[in-house]
């Protein structure tokens, strides 16, 4: 999303930290080319997939429209503690959450991002 009279691209960022504006699955639905090779990439893993599978409101949206709503971290962080990011919780990062981050290198990233976000908060 970019605001044009101030040229600023505008984020949006998930409880865990990652930027839920640059996910592929949550841009296919205003985007058939990216549609498209998602549609491409779960061929064979899916039966009958089509482009109107990929579409995510977000962690904060319809728990219906989420890509993934069975998330533990949307659970814990929005349905359990009622917090908008985890790194408001008195516990983070929890053990589980620095578990989550050796999966891949975007769930570090996204860490990253909530301490820096929360470091924002507290200064």
């Amino acid at each position: 999303m970019k605001n044009q009279s101030a040229g600023i691209s505008k984020q949006i960022i998930g409880v865990c930290g990652l930027i839920c504006s640059n996910c592929k699955i949550y841009s296919a639905p205003n985007n058939p080319i990216i549609a498209g090779r998602l549609v491409e990439h779960f061929q064979g893993m899916w039966e009958n997939v089509k482009a109107e599978d990929f579409h995510c409101g977000t962690c904060r949206g319809d728990l219906s429209e989420n890509w993934s709503p069975d998330c533990w971290i949307r659970k814990c962080c929005i349905s359990e503690k009622r917090l908008k990011y985890c790194s408001e919780c008195s516990d983070f990062p929890c053990s589980k959450l620095k578990d989550w981050t050796k999966e891949n290198k975007g769930y570090e990233e996204a860490l990253e991002r909530l301490k820096k976000m929360n470091k924002n908060i507290v200064s």
